[in-house]
C-alpha cells in the first residue's frame, strides 16, 4: 500500500499519517495554507496540478482529508466555490483512481440528512437541508457510481486538540473563545456523535487494510448535545471562572441543517473491531492533549 493523504496536516489527517507510520505504511501527505516539514504544497482546486501530482505519487490509496474552511455557511455564501472543491475535485479525484485502480477514501457528513428520524442507517433516504450537504451527497454519488473500491465515510462532530489549525473543531473553538473572554453562547438544539478524529482514520485504515469498501456511518457511540458536551468539557478539564451559556433556539437567518444527527454505525461495527470512543472517553483523550500542548 502507498497512501497519498490530502491534508495531512490537518486533524484527520495527522492522524491518519501518524497510524500509516506506526503501521510502516508508505505514505506522502499534501498541505495547503499551513506549512509543515516533509508536505507537498497543494491547491485541490489546480485541477492539472492534482493530477500531475496523483501521476508523480502513483499511491494505491487516496484519502481526501481536506476540508473548505466556512463549513456550510462559506458554502451557501460561495456556492460555486462550494460546487468545485466538493464535487468536481472530488470527481478528477475519483477518475484517476479508477483508471488507475486505487482507492479512493472520501469523508462525507450527516448533513446528508434532515434530523428528522435519526439514527440514520446508511441506505436511509437523504434529505440535505443546505447546498453543503447537497453538494458532498453529490461527490458521493458520484463515487458510487463510478468507482468499486473506495470508502465514503459519513461522520459528524469530529475533534481533537490541534492548536494550530484554521479550521477548529467545536471543542477547540470553545477553548480558544474562552481563552478571549468569559463565557460563550453554545446550542443546546444541536445534537450529534463526538467523533473523536484517531478513531476515524484508525477505522478507515482498518476498512482497507480488511478491504471492506462501501459507504460507512463513523462515528462516536455516544450521543449528545452541544451544550451538555461544552459543560462537561469544563467540568473534566476542571477549567473554573468560565461560562457556558445555553442556547435554547436556533437563530433566526441561520443556514438550516439537522438538529439531531444520530448515525447507525452497526454496518461499521460489524466488520471492524476498532474502538470508538465515547464522549468522556474521547474528552480525557483531548484534555489530556491539552494538557501536554501537543496535537492530538
Amino acid at each position: 500500500m502507498k497512501y497519498l493523504i490530502l491534508g495531512a496536516n490537518g486533524l484527520i489527517g495527522c492522524h491518519c499519517a501518524r497510524l500509516c507510520s506506526e503501521r510502516n505504511i508508505e505514505w506522502t501527505g499534501t498541505r495547503f495554507s499551513r506549512e509543515k516539514d516533509g508536505l507537498i504544497p497543494l491547491n485541490q482546486l489546480d485541477f492539472e496540478q492534482v493530477v500531475r501530482l496523483f501521476d508523480r505519487v502513483s499511491p494505491t490509496v487516496v484519502f481526501n482529508a481536506v476540508g473548505l474552511a466556512g463549513g456550510v455557511n462559506f458554502c451557501e455564501e460561495n456556492p460555486e466555490l462550494g460546487k468545485k472543491y466538493h464535487v468536481e475535485a472530488v470527481k478528477i479525484m475519483a477518475d484517476w483512481c479508477s483508471q488507475h485502480n486505487a482507492v479512493l477514501v472520501n469523508i462525507s457528513t450527516d448533513y446528508v440528512f434532515d434530523g428528522e428520524s435519526p439514527p440514520y442507517k446508511e441506505n436511509d433516504k437523504t434529505n440535505p437541508l443546505n447546498l453543503y450537504g447537497k453538494l458532498k451527497l453529490e461527490g458521493e454519488t458520484y463515487i458510487r457510481e463510478h468507482l468499486e473500491q473506495y470508502i465514503i465515510a459519513r461522520t459528524t462532530n469530529v475533534f481533537g486538540w490541534d492548536p494550530e489549525t484554521q479550521t477548529p473543531n467545536f471543542l477547540m473553538h470553545v477553548i480558544n473563545t474562552l481563552k478571549e473572554k468569559d463565557s460563550i453562547q453554545v446550542p443546546a438544539f444541536l445534537y450529534g456523535n463526538p467523533t473523536y478524529a484517531g478513531d476515524l482514520a484508525a477505522g478507515i485504515i482498518d476498512l482497507i487494510e480488511n478491504r471492506h469498501f462501501g459507504l460507512f456511518h463513523i462515528v462516536g457511540p455516544g450521543y449528545i448535545n452541544r451544550y451538555d458536551w461544552a459543560v462537561k468539557l469544563l467540568e473534566m478539564a476542571g477549567i473554573q471562572g468560565k461560562t457556558i451559556e445555553k442556547q435554547e433556539t436556533p437563530p433566526v437567518n441561520r443556514v438550516p441543517r439537522p438538529l439531531k444527527s444520530n448515525l447507525d454505525t452497526s454496518k461499521f461495527r460489524s466488520v471492524s473491531q476498532i474502538h470508538l470512543h465515547d464522549v468522556d472517553e474521547g474528552l480525557q483523550l483531548f484534555i489530556a492533549a491539552m494538557t501536554r500542548g501537543l496535537f492530538s
